[in-house]
């Protein structure tokens, strides 16, 4: 979980600045997004009118799967952070805040003045998959008839069993042959 606690920063007029620093994050996102290492990065708090906003970069390895011969490997995704969080609970009060409009989607502090960057995390490294994913430019993928990756040890297979219903066109081809 990657939560800070900005209790402090909105008791500060708007325009302060916090920076915070990812160095060796380890983090569990979800599933579908699993990282091989840590998150560096640095992220840049700011105080608005509102609430905070958050910018930064952040990296980190993701372990993703071929799209062509199905094995894991690892990518390293950057991705960049522009999220506004608004305050739930006032910081000075103690009293709970209207929300936003219906149609705002913005992210919410919540009632332990800590904002999570993990869902933000989530979806962008979600968002970072190509739409092809490779291991390497020139991957072969896997072999038709036995389903083995396409490397230099994969060998050929020798006897090609020929569709029954494309044995009659097979005799023209043995035809033209000879």
């Amino acid at each position: 979980m990657t939560a800070f606690n900005v209790a402090g920063l909105l008791r500060e007029p708007a325009g302060a600045v916090r920076e915070h620093r990812l160095r060796d994050r380890y983090l569990s996102l979800a599933p579908d997004v699993e990282l091989s290492g840590p998150l560096n990065g640095t992220l840049r708090l700011q105080r608005t009118n509102r609430g905070i906003l958050v910018r930064g970069r952040v990296e980190g390895d993701v372990r993703r799967t071929c799209g062509r011969c199905l094995e894991p490997y690892v990518e390293t995704a950057v991705i960049d952070v522009s999220e506004e969080y608004l305050p739930s609970i006032d910081p000075d009060s103690g009293v709970a805040l209207p929300g936003p409009d219906s149609d705002e989607a913005v992210r919410a502090i919540d009632e332990h003045h800590e904002l999570d960057l993990t869902p933000v995390f989530r979806e962008e490294f979600a968002l970072t998959e190509p739409m092809h994913p490779l291991c390497r430019p020139d991957c072969e993928g896997l072999c038709p008839e036995c389903g083995e990756p396409l490397r230099g040890e994969h060998r050929l297979h020798d006897a090609e069993e020929i569709d029954p219903r494309l044995a009659v066109l097979a005799r023209f081809l043995d035809r033209d042959r000879n």
